[in-house]
């Protein structure tokens, strides 16, 4: 029987030596030897998340078997969850393949797909890599959560004037460059005095001190709108999966969780010109 191989490993799980690249096509490889399977293409998706539309190689493999001069009647992986976490797309996925002709069989996960009980393993497995990828999600944002209780940094870049830093496990804000620090200062007076975005951007790139070669309204307001800079910390603004903007009431904000770079109250006084000058327009 002619088989293709499909390989995954997400980016946290590239340091797993069981679970890299090189170590899935070796026990792929072995187990279509055994079996007299003949391999005839490998589709690998490195550092690439669960979901589907996410892998252009296992798309790519999808429309292969779609194709009338296709050259293989199986695809083999290593566990059924390099295939995919979702019980969703397992479902749709195979039952497309299978109308087509090709079967899915994982050399670490043995079943018989054309059999009832087969299936019903299969199924199971299935289930139980879903519910490990739900579970995950779930310990990682109460990590999280835990974290920014706590005032820590959750995940990605320091916003300008600060720094990261970290200290054993934990990682914190603390402040940049002088120059840095001076000009959020700056931003925050020049607000407050009732200054709109595109004047105090036109200001920072005619002083053309700060290292940052232009300087836009956008990135202006942005740092204006940021509590951080008062010493606060706030997480769960965004909801994770849609990306818009949670009630304020499930925020969680951290006071003098890092050293602050203006007041609470030129903070509130550079707002109250902002608003004010967007109900004006």
């Amino acid at each position: 029987m002619n088989v293709v191989i499909y390989l995954r490993v997400s980016s946290e799980q590239q340091a797993e030596k069981q679970l890299s690249i090189p170590a899935q096509r070796e026990a792929l490889q072995k187990f279509a030897e055994e079996r007299g399977w003949r391999i005839v293409d490998e589709f690998v998706d490195e550092a690439r998340s669960a979901k589907t539309a996410d892998r252009p190689d296992f798309q790519r493999m999808i429309a292969d078997a779609q194709k009338t001069d296709r050259t293989f009647q199986a695809v083999l992986v290593h566990k059924f969850d390099r295939f995919s976490r979702s019980r969703e797309d397992h479902v749709v996925y195979k039952a497309l393949l299978k109308k087509l002709g090709v079967f899915v069989f994982s050399a670490t996960e043995p079943t018989e797909p054309e059999t009832p009980h087969g299936v019903l393993l299969e199924g199971m497995l299935e289930v139980i890599s879903e519910w490990y990828n739900v579970n995950l999600k779930f310990e990682t944002l109460k990590g999280m959560r835990e974290n920014a209780e706590q005032g820590f940094h959750c995940g990605g870049r320091a916003p300008f004037g600060y720094r990261l830093h970290r200290n054993g496990s934990k990682v914190n804000y603390i402040l940049g460059p002088d120059i840095e620090v001076s000009i959020v200062k700056q931003i925050f007076q020049l607000a407050a005095a009732g200054n709109g975005g595109k004047k105090i951007a036109r200001i920072l790139n005619e002083q053309d001190e700060s290292g940052v070669k232009v300087w836009r309204p956008s990135t202006v307001l942005s740092i204006i709108d940021n509590y951080a800079y008062c010493g606060h910390r706030i997480w769960n603004k965004k909801c994770e999966v849609t990306k818009t903007k949670n009630p304020k009431e499930d925020w969680i904000i951290k006071k003098n969780g890092h050293p602050a770079i203006i007041d609470e109250k030129l903070w509130i006084a550079a707002q109250s010109a902002v608003k004010s000058r967007k109900i004006m327009k």
